[in-house]
């Protein structure tokens, strides 16, 4: 019963094979041989993508697993060629899927722990939990190998959870309780099982449901607790009924035979016949002697007990033929295993002696070369520390230099004056309450920034709460016209990632001044801030004033100065911590090709 729940697994990660069997091996063909011979790149993934689904046709339509082979090797050298690790991936898995279906247990599984590792670094965690599952049949499939098989469906099962997929968790969990009843471990199985069945029941993954019911079976037939198998079967009739899908011809002749063997065990003759009828009309479909054995023998247990000897006599020899012939296979097959099994040990064992070999005269290297290194060590270290020192005494000073002058930068005279200037006039105008909110978010940011400046980094929460008081400031000395929104990706947590200081604000000073002020309606800021990867910040600073490109023609002397002072201290800085971020300016235009704003781009590593 394992595979069946293998099958089920191969449900998880991959569909290569389902897209190839749609295509002609014919008009494959034909496309591959017209496919000229080149090194161009393209032409080559293309021609590599060929070989593969032709691959699929020879191996999941035809059964040729040889040529299957052949033309997955084809496309794995093309692959490697062009570095693809995702077609390296699945070459790999093509061709031990071959190797699976020939009884090349040992090739087949060396072939998918090159898979598994492909996809590893690919980080593809669903293709990674197929190929376990597939090396933990393999491993049943050999003899004496049950341990192993448990550690790769273990693997499975621990990759699901790390990913947190409820599917391939239920089937993994299957694939695992059936282990343990191959091994007769029943405590185990039913453990387990029964954690499976609680997954999918709480909404894991339904369509495992008869996996995990025909498991529970199996368990209770060993046990000899027919009743409670009949329990397991019957609810998952409601799976079988009319299907004529030939891809669960295996699936249903095990669950049919299971009946037929049950209701024989209880002595229900009439409900033993019904269907042993339907289990007839399908073994003969079923490609495989093992479930003809099964199915003789029942039949001429249930033909002696009707009191029909001839018909026992006859039906039980027909079951020593097919036992016959399914020990005959297996002797050849036991043959052909233990020559690969002993291929197998001594290509490790071999291999092992390499990689001991290696190690050591690595070791013999390495300790020579430590010798050397360390005679040239000791004549540069006293240089190098000399060297270091005078370095950190330049950067500290350099450093010093930048924070002052980002402090300048950042409450230039200009931008005190005109605050000041602000709450002046609201005072002589007796507004005095947006006179007093005025002073309050001024003060405020002066303390932030003076705060702010003794830390080479600090928490992007303390920069955008300055970042805001000074987008408040200047929206009241604009009277209100100034539109300042930040929109945060809400995965970003600001009290945990840090930045240097003031990074944000030269570009929306210099968004207002250049872009927004010579809007007479005023205008909008949005600053907006994602995280496209763990260790990189991108910010965002919209405006839609009037573009780069008039105020280039408006914009007064000082102003330049202002705009250029600000952003080269800012990269200065940045470069003195290490972090260089990458800054791209975008124009805007409205659909009529008119200038619509700026976007300014920081890619800041973290």
């Amino acid at each position: 019963m394992l595979k069946e729940y293998v099958i089920a697994l191969l449900l998880l990660g991959t569909a290569f094979s389902a897209e190839a069997q749609n295509r002609s091996l014919d008009s494959l063909q034909t496309v591959l041989a017209a496919m000229p011979a080149t090194s161009d790149t393209t032409l080559l993934r293309e021609r590599a993508w060929v070989l593969f689904l032709i691959s699929g046709e020879y191996s999941d339509v035809l059964q040729d697993y040889e040529n299957g082979r052949v033309y997955a090797r084809q496309a794995l050298s093309i692959y490697q060629r062009l570095g693809r690790t995702k077609g390296v991936a699945n070459a790999f898995h093509a061709i031990a899927y071959c190797y699976t279906r020939q009884s090349r247990y040992p090739e087949s599984i060396d072939t998918f722990l090159l898979s598994y590792r492909a996809f590893e670094r690919l980080r593809d965690t669903a293709s990674m939990t197929l190929a376990a599952s597939l090396i933990a049949d393999n491993y049943v499939n050999m003899t004496h190998n049950e341990d192993k098989a448990k550690q790769y469906a273990r693997l499975c099962f621990d990759l699901s959870a790390r990913a947190k997929r409820p599917h391939g968790l239920c089937a993994c969990g299957v694939l695992l309780g059936s282990i343990f009843v191959s091994m007769e471990q029943l405590d185990s199985a039913r453990l387990q099982l029964h954690q499976t069945l609680a997954l999918v029941e709480a909404g894991g993954s339904s369509i495992l449901l008869p996996s995990v019911y025909i498991a529970m079976s199996l368990i209770e037939e060993k046990d000899k607790k027919y009743e409670a198998q009949l329990e397991w079967l019957l609810k998952t009739e409601a799976f079988y009924r009319d299907r004529s899908d030939q891809r669960f011809l295996i699936s249903d002749a095990n669950y049919l035979l299971a009946l037929f063997r049950c209701y024989l065990n209880l002595g229900d003759l009439s409900n033993a016949r019904r269907y042993q009828k339907l289990a007839a009309k399908i073994i003969d479909k079923v490609e495989d002697l093992t479930y003809s054995e099964r199915y003789y023998v029942d039949l001429s247990r249930l033909a002696e007990i009707e009191n029909r000897p001839a018909d026992a006599l006859r039906y039980f020899k027909l079951h020593i033929e097919a036992r016959d012939s399914i020990n005959n296979m297996e002797k050849t097959r036991l043959v052909t295993q233990t020559q690969m099994n002993y291929d197998f040990e001594r290509k490790q064992a071999a291999q092992a002696a390499v990689q001991e070999r290696e190690l050591a005269l690595r070791d013999a290297r390495n300790q020579q070369q430590r010798l050397i290194f360390g005679f040239i060590m000791l004549a540069l270290l006293g240089a190098a520390a000399f060297g270091f020192y005078a370095y950190r005494q330049k950067q500290e000073r350099r450093r010093s230099e930048l924070e002052l002058a980002n402090l300048r930068a950042q409450i230039n005279p200009h931008f005190i004056f005109n605050c000041l200037n602000s709450i002046y006039r609201y005072t002589k105008e007796r507004d005095t309450d947006t006179a007093a909110r005025y002073l309050q978010k001024f003060s405020s940011l002066l303390r932030l920034v003076l705060e702010n400046s003794r830390s080479e980094k600090i928490t992007l929460a303390r920069d955008l709460e300055a970042l805001q008081l000074y987008a408040d400031i200047e929206g009241l000395r604009f009277k209100e016209k100034l539109q300042f929104s930040i929109d945060m990706d809400p995965e970003i947590d600001p009290s945990f990632v840090e930045i240097p200081g003031m990074l944000i604000q030269p570009h929306v000073e210099n968004a207002i001044w250049h872009g927004l002020m010579h809007r007479s309606t005023g205008g909008s800021i949005v600053v907006r801030l994602r995280q496209p990867a763990e260790h990189l910040l991108r910010i965002e600073i919209e405006d839609n004033g009037i573009g780069r490109a008039a105020a280039a023609e408006l914009a007064s002397k000082s102003a330049l100065t202002r705009k250029s002072l600000g952003q080269k201290i800012t990269a200065e800085r940045l470069k003195a911590t290490g972090k260089l971020a990458h800054t791209e300016t975008i124009d805007l235009y409205d659909t009529e090709g008119n200038a619509a704003g700026t976007r300014i781009v920081l890619d800041v590593p973290l």
